[in-house]
C-alpha cells in the first residue's frame, strides 16, 4: 500500500473554496486521566475559561473505542462531560477527565479557516497545562489526537435525490436504471479509512443521510477524521501532527468530491 510522504503532498497549495459546506470543525486530544483529578476541579477550570465561554451544559460521556465508559474509581459512577459555551454559541470546549476538544460549529457567521481553530485549541491546551500544574495534577501525557470536519450537504445544493450521488462523490454511485430490482436505499451509510503518513494514524471518512433539525431539510453529511499521535519527543510536535492531518483531510475532502460539486462551493484554487 502506497501512501503518499510529507514531501508529495506538501509541495502543491491546498484546495480553498468561498463556500466550503463544513458545518462543525472538532480539534482536541486524548489523554491519560490524572490520579487527582475530581469533579469539582471542572468549576475551578470553568473559572480559566468562564469570561470568553459563560455557558455551562453537561453533555453524555463519550465512551472509549471499546464502548466502554470513564467510571470514577472511587464512587463507581460514570464521569460526566461538561461544555463551556461562548456568548454567541459557536464554540465551545469539551471537557471530560481524559479528553479535551475545541469546537467551532456554524451558527450566523462564515467558517473562519483551520488557522482560528487551531490557534484556539492551542489556546485552551495551554490553559490546561497551566491549571493542571497549578492544582498539581502532573502533566498532560497525551494517547491520541483528533481533527475531525462534519460537512453538511444539503438538498438543492447540487443534489435532489439519491441518483444524483455522482454528481457530489467521485466513488460512490446509486444508479436507479430501468429493470432494476432493488428502489433508492432510503439511507446511505458509507465509511472508509485510509492510513496517515509516517504512521502518524488513519484518516476515517464517512457518510450518512440525516435531515437538518430546524427545517427538516435532508442532507448528506460527510464526516472527515484524523486520529493519531505525533511519536516525537518534542512536546510541541502536537502542531506538526495537526496541520498534517488538516492537510489530509482538505485533499481528502476534495479527491473524493467531484469539479462539478467544487463549482458551487466555489473552489478558488
Amino acid at each position: 500500500m502506497h501512501t503518499p510522504s510529507v514531501s508529495q503532498i506538501s509541495s502543491v497549495e491546498l484546495p480553498s473554496y468561498k463556500k466550503p459546506p463544513v458545518n462543525e470543525v472538532i480539534c482536541g486530544m486524548r489523554f491519560h486521566t490524572p490520579a487527582k483529578l475530581r469533579i469539582p476541579h471542572i468549576g475551578l477550570l470553568w473559572n480559566k475559561f468562564r469570561m470568553d465561554y459563560p455557558r455551562i451544559q453537561h453533555a453524555p460521556p463519550i465512551t472509549s473505542a471499546k464502548g466502554e465508559l470513564l467510571i470514577d474509581q472511587e464512587s463507581g459512577l460514570p464521569i460526566q462531560r461538561v461544555w463551556f459555551i461562548n456568548k454567541s454559541d459557536d464554540q465551545l470546549i469539551q471537557f471530560q477527565f481524559d479528553r479535551f476538544y475545541f469546537n467551532w460549529r456554524r451558527k450566523e457567521g462564515e467558517y473562519p479557516r483551520y488557522p482560528h481553530v487551531i490557534e484556539h485549541f492551542e489556546r485552551v491546551l495551554n490553559i490546561v497545562e497551566i491549571f493542571f500544574k497549578e492544582f498539581d495534577l502532573g502533566d498532560i501525557t497525551p494517547i491520541e489526537y483528533e481533527l475531525s470536519y462534519i460537512n453538511h450537504i444539503s438538498k438543492g445544493e447540487g443534489w435532489e435525490t439519491i441518483d444524483d450521488l455522482s454528481r457530489i462523490f467521485s466513488d460512490f454511485v446509486w444508479e436507479q436504471r430501468v429493470g432494476r430490482f432493488l428502489p433508492n436505499p432510503s439511507g446511505i451509510v458509507w465509511k472508509t479509512e485510509f492510513p496517515l503518513q509516517e504512521k502518524m494514524g488513519r484518516l476515517a471518512v464517512t457518510l450518512n443521510q440525516a435531515t437538518r433539525t430546524e427545517d427538516k431539510v435532508p442532507l448528506f453529511v460527510l464526516e472527515l477524521k484524523a486520529n493519531g499521535l505525533d511519536n516525537s519527543a518534542d512536546k510541541k510536535a502536537f502542531r506538526k501532527w495537526f496541520d498534517a492531518a488538516h492537510e489530509w483531510i482538505v485533499r481528502g475532502f476534495t479527491d473524493i468530491t467531484t469539479p462539478e460539486i467544487h463549482q458551487i462551493w466555489e473552489r478558488e484554487k
